[in-house]
């Protein structure tokens, strides 16, 4: 058993319900469910295991990314833990999105690893 954990961003907890949400009307409740879990086993590995995803060093912001289903889980491996930075779909230009993440994400994902530093 491992005590390792892994934060959500906002976008990735939007991303998580918007996955549900599309999975749900598309396929039903049932491959819904199996295909969430699915996404969280890979968010929990790559927290057990950070170096597990592939590192994007040469991109525009450098972040680590491992498939799971149809996405990727984009993450950030951290001295406080994985942070979860979106779930996009494989078909989607994964380093245009992140190009384009805003000073605000940045600063979203920096407050959230200062928030995590001081409960622990």
């Amino acid at each position: 058993m491992t005590n390792a954990r892994f934060h959500l961003t906002r976008r990735a907890a939007g991303d998580l319900r918007a996955i549900h949400r599309h999975s749900l009307e598309e396929w039903g409740e049932e491959t819904a469910r199996a295909y969430m879990a699915k996404l969280y086993a890979a968010m929990t590995a790559v927290a057990e295991r950070p170096e597990k995803g592939l590192l994007r060093r040469h991109r525009s912001a450098p972040f680590r990314m491992v498939p799971a289903g149809r996405h990727f889980v984009v993450y950030d491996a951290t001295d406080i833990g994985t942070v979860i930075l979106t779930i996009l779909h494989q078909r989607r230009d994964i380093e245009r999105i992140i190009a384009g993440f805003t000073p605000d994400f940045m600063e979203q994902v920096a407050a959230l690893r200062r928030d995590v530093k001081t409960k622990l």
